[in-house]
């Protein structure tokens, strides 16, 4: 073979021949690509394992969620110790100290004693789901039983009777519970607005001078920029009156009256 055919022949397979550059460049790239099909593959079998857990989930608490006849939870007072309250079955087995026959809470198990929740009795008038006569308060305090319940024990069932039908359905009794605490609710926000506004006096009482009644910048637990003067406001929910501190004497309206032989500017006052 020539000199010329040779050079020919080297410069041809140059030609044919792929660079370091590209090689690599493809490398990469399949690299990638097994990558990524790698992920999409992972992450739909992670995806089907959560869906799997959460169907589990939610077929365990369909068959947990149990529906009791108020015979049935008086069975619950021994091994395993279940309680009511506004309908809602609670597992508090884990509690014995309080809940088994010698605990100090022992007359609210195997029953719905929501009435008790309130009065603290313990006789039968009071170890009853009955709430009638209690007020929006009263009723807003027992309902802060059921979430304090609902926090520390599973619950396990619905009690069919005064709170939930046959079906496990919400009866109008649980409604009128669910009003009464909106209304709490309300006039706590109401409060909280008015508050915010005229906020509560600093007070003390002493056997001398009886009680004093004082603004300051923080008082009421409400901190702000002014003091303002102490002033009287009646409390129409509590029907009492209660002392304020007021920002501007002109904005009063005849909504607030002064103290008995203080100055209009004072920042305290001797009642």
């Amino acid at each position: 073979m020539s000199t010329i055919d040779k050079n020919n022949k080297k410069s041809d397979e140059s030609v044919n021949q792929p660079s370091s550059s590209t090689q690599s460049s493809f490398s990469n790239y399949k690299w990638w690509l097994v990558s990524f099909v790698l992920i999409i593959i992972i992450s739909f079998i992670v995806q089907r394992q959560i869906n799997n857990d959460n169907n589990n989930n939610n077929n365990n608490n369909i068959k947990s969620e149990r529906l009791f006849s108020l015979d049935k939870l008086q069975t619950f007072t021994k091994d395993e110790l279940y309680l009511a309250i506004l309908g809602h079955v609670f597992n508090v087995t884990s509690a014995p100290r309080f809940y088994s026959s010698t605990g100090s809470y022992k007359f609210y198990t195997g029953r719905d004693a929501s009435r008790s929740f309130h009065t603290g009795g313990t006789s039968s008038d009071d170890l009853t789901d009955d709430l009638t006569g209690l007020t929006d308060e009263d009723i807003a305090g027992v309902y802060g039983w059921l979430t304090f319940y609902k926090k520390q024990y599973p619950q396990i069932g619905k009690l069919i009777g005064r709170y939930f039908d046959s079906n496990g359905k919400l009866t109008e009794h649980f409604n009128n519970v669910l009003t009464s605490v909106n209304i709490i609710e309300k006039e706590k926000e109401e409060k909280a607005r008015f508050e915010k506004q005229w906020p509560p006096c600093n007070s003390e009482w002493s056997r001398d001078a009886g009680r004093r009644v004082w603004c300051t910048e923080k008082s009421g637990g409400i901190e702000r920029t002014w003091a303002g003067v102490p002033r009287r406001a009646y409390d129409s929910a509590a029907k009492t009156e209660r002392c304020v501190c007021v920002q501007n004497t002109n904005e009063q309206n005849g909504r607030f009256k002064q103290y008995k032989d203080c100055s209009p500017t004072s920042v305290e006052s001797n009642k």
